[in-house]
């Protein structure tokens, strides 16, 4: 018997919703949430009740209900010191979704909470996988330089674990035994250095290199002036890192076929940030090439931007003396949380049981 899973995936503006029996998409809709709807939400979590019905929707359409399904799988949510893998949407996981104290607000943190309201209609359990913050960072890899600030793992982790594994396959290699730096390429830029299955360091897209919408990490007292100036609103200033930063800062768009367009065209600006991308893209493999002391089995390029050659080419020159560079272009969210859910159900992978008193743990001053 095949297993059956609704597998829900909360964007900013979009709900992404799936249908597979075992790693096999059978039905699929990206539900589009308008930003005049949205503002009628004054939390995020306010958002749930609206989601839900549109997910509800969903199965009606097609004659599902959730007790049709073996299992919900469901985009892991910003939680501080949560694992790698799958935990099951327990009563206090639900709740440590919405908690401030231990997460961020952030839409995938929507995810488990449907999840877990629809398995409890349905009988069946719901879980998260590889949650965005998933890591088990060595305490000296969290220490800044503010005692009032740890330093968190925040990196696209569904993502790097699914074309790790692929990696693995295609080269006949157990994917528990190899030491590999990850670099995520999308609207934002992450990096993870994945060893032996766990991440032991990480760079977000907001303290790596400027990409397509984000501005990326540079000197503190500029944007400490910035943010003093009386210029700029606290959101705003939030929508300029993320959002409005990078390319979308210089040249008003986020789309990297219209930057490439200009570079290909001899434009000189757009020339020299395209090279200024990749070259800040490259520094930020290098540095977390120190994570393995430069031990690296290989370095894997992922994410929408890993489609250019042109790109991957530029930051191949710069760190192949580190190790092998294998390109794996775009992104299957809904297909890694699918084949998570797989080996979940088939005893594979054991599913974790949440623990708050885990996190608690985890989060507590280093110093």
């Amino acid at each position: 018997m095949s297993i059956k899973q609704l597998v829900i995936n909360p964007g900013s503006t979009s709900t992404k919703l799936a249908v597979f029996e075992d790693d096999r998409q059978v039905l699929e809709k990206s539900i589009s949430h308008p930003a005049e709807e949205l503002k009628q939400f004054p939390d995020l979590y306010d958002q749930v009740p609206y989601r839900l019905e549109a997910i509800r929707g969903f199965l009606r359409d097609n004659g599902l209900k959730p007790s049709d399904f073996d299992v919900i799988m469901c985009r892991g949510g910003m939680v501080w010191g949560i694992g790698m893998g799958g935990f099951r949407v327990n009563e206090a996981l639900a709740e440590t979704l919405r908690n401030e104290e231990y997460t961020s607000p952030h839409a995938s943190n929507l995810g488990g909470i449907m999840g877990h309201i629809l398995a409890e209609e349905g009988g069946i359990d719901a879980y998260i996988y590889d949650a965005v913050t998933a890591a088990s960072l060595p305490k000296f890899a969290a220490i800044t330089g503010f005692p009032e600030i740890v330093r968190r793992s925040s990196c696209h982790v569904l993502n790097m674990h699914a074309m790790a594994e692929q990696y693995a396959a295609d080269h006949g290699l157990d994917y528990a035994s190899q030491r590999l730096l990850i670099v995520h390429m999308g609207g934002g830029i992450s990096y993870c250095a994945m060893d032996h299955g766990q991440i032991i360091d990480s760079i977000g897209d907001d303290d790596g290199p400027f990409s397509p919408e984000r501005a990326g990490f540079t000197q503190i007292l500029p944007i400490v002036k910035m943010c003093y100036s009386g210029e700029y609103t606290y959101a705003e200033m939030k929508q300029k890192i993320r959002g409005n930063g990078g390319f979308k800062a210089y040249f008003g768009t986020s789309s990297m076929r219209d930057i490439e367009k200009m570079v290909e065209d001899g434009d000189p600006k757009a020339t020299l940030l395209y090279d200024a991308e990749a070259y800040q893209i490259a520094k930020g493999i290098c540095e977390l090439s120190v994570a393995f002391k430069g031990d690296v089995d290989a370095i894997i390029l992922t994410g929408g931007l890993a489609y250019s050659e042109r790109l991957t080419s530029k930051i191949s020159e710069y760190v192949k003396f580190i190790a092998p560079i294998y390109i794996y272009p775009g992104e299957n969210e809904m297909l890694a949380l699918a084949r998570g859910g797989v080996r979940i159900m088939n005893g594979t992978e054991r599913a974790k049981e949440f623990d708050l008193q885990d996190i608690i743990e985890a989060n507590k001053p280093i110093v």
